[in-house]
């Protein structure tokens, strides 16, 4: 059986009790694409072209970021007291009704107040976005068992690809084709009706019915309500932070991420600008290299599954690691269309392993029965992350300059894709004693 074949059609059927949830999860992230491919992809490159300064780009990556950063531990405490389903539901619907407001700001206002009222935006709609980026991957985690997250994963990514893939060839004939304002206008409005369709089948997800703890078993939740009520407030508040979740392996496997994502998001408000002032690309061009990127995405999304299995979600991770490190790095110096074209092919195939990897990485280290607080902290190192290199990319890029900016990126991800391709990784080898 060919890969294309195998993913959307595994070897052991797909149980009865898991089959309509699964399609949800698939349309779920399908329509995600069309948002993908129309306003994340374009947002940077449109605040670009109306004006905006490097500091306002990474005040664009760093606003939300603040938010999920504020909200992160009260998302987090919520969570373990609301069902998990109706909170992923009304945080991404709640969320994803912002896009809309996109819709006629470039007709509404002149340039100068656009780039501010789409920081603005930005900021308030990632209030109900820390819910969802925290509450969906418990989402998920319930919803899939372990034996099928890898396939689901898989099936996952590669929808996503080929919308955002379709989605970019088609916003690339747009803005070639009709006027800048109305062609961004329309743009906005496609990745708004994806949002929102994208939401509705999260809410046509059933999870499974979860008992309820014993009295004297499970995680004696009880006797741990009891207890608090002898707890001095102080007390209470510092354990609401959960401290315990950074003991050990689990606090080891965040320093990690955190570097990861230094390397991810320190290029956030320079690659719009170096790709309109340095690379002098055009909409089309930018939508091409897109399409391209996601057909590789889509490509490397078919070999999830096998790849998870022959090397495990870590080094599956590590090796993407490596091939977006050797991309960027062309990034750089892609003064040749056919060089940035390049960079884009090859990037999807790391993306897509770093995808289908890394989320399920995380997860295997962390206990079923306490989700809420760990992706909380891992909600935290993300957003720490973005915030730091939002606030500091602009100062950094100024120092240094745009490109070298890039190269101390494309080294903090060679940095961690090395440690996590080893057999036996640096001081991560008890990962899965974490809780032990």
């Amino acid at each position: 059986m060919s890969p294309f074949r195998r993913l959307f059609k595994p070897a052991q059927p797909v149980p009865q009790q898991y089959r309509r949830n699964f399609v949800h999860l698939y349309l779920d992230i399908a329509w995600w694409g069309l948002l993908n491919g129309s306003i994340l992809v374009f947002l940077g490159v449109y605040a670009s072209r109306i004006g905006a300064s490097t500091f306002q780009l990474g005040l664009l990556t760093a606003s939300p970021a603040l938010m999920n950063l504020l909200f992160t531990f009260p998302a987090g405490a919520l969570l373990e007291r609301k069902p998990i389903a109706r909170l992923t539901r009304w945080s991404a619907l709640i969320m994803r009704l912002f896009y809309f407001l996109l819709i006629p700001l470039p007709v509404l206002l002149p340039p100068g107040t656009q780039v501010w009222v789409i920081l603005i935006i930005t900021l308030i709609m990632n209030i109900p976005g820390t819910l969802i980026a925290i509450a969906f991957n418990a989402f998920f985690a319930e919803a899939v068992p372990p034996e099928w997250r890898g396939q689901v994963a898989g099936v996952r990514n590669a929808l996503f690809s080929i919308t955002t893939m379709a989605t970019a060839l088609v916003v690339g004939l747009i803005l070639d084709n009709l006027p800048f304002q109305t062609g961004y206008q329309v743009v906005f409005a496609i990745g708004a009706v994806g949002a929102m369709m994208s939401a509705l089948h999260l809410w046509l997800v059933r999870l499974p019915e979860r008992p309820a703890p014993s009295e004297s078993g499970g995680n004696g939740k009880r006797q741990e309500l009891r207890a608090a009520e002898k707890v001095p407030l102080r007390a209470l508040r510092l354990q609401a932070f959960r401290l315990d979740v950074l003991q050990g392996a689990f606090g080891r496997l965040l320093i990690l991420i955190f570097v990861y994502q230094l390397g991810v998001y320190l290029i956030g408000p320079v690659v719009p600008k170096y790709q309109v002032d340095v690379l002098q690309l055009s909409d089309g061009t930018i939508s091409q290299a897109s399409a391209l990127f996601w057909v590789a995405h889509f490509i490397g999304s078919l070999q999830s599954r096998r790849l998870s299995q022959r090397l495990g979600f870590r080094q599956m991770t590590g090796w993407g690691l490596v091939i977006v490190t050797l991309t960027l790095v062309m990034f750089t110096f892609s003064y040749q269309r056919w060089i940035y074209l390049l960079h884009a092919l090859i990037g999807g195939i790391g993306w897509a392993w770093i995808a289908g990897g890394l989320i399920n990485f995380v997860l295997e280290r962390i206990p079923a029965d306490d989700r809420p607080s760990h992706l909380a902290w891992f909600n935290l190192i993300n957003n720490a992350a973005a915030l730091l290199c939002g606030m500091l990319a602009p100062l950094i890029a100024g120092w240094i300059g745009m490109a070298a900016t890039l190269l101390l990126a494309a080294a903090l991800r060679l940095a961690v894709g090395v440690v996590l391709c080893g057999k036996k990784p640096v001081r991560l080898s008890r990962l899965s004693m974490a809780r032990e």
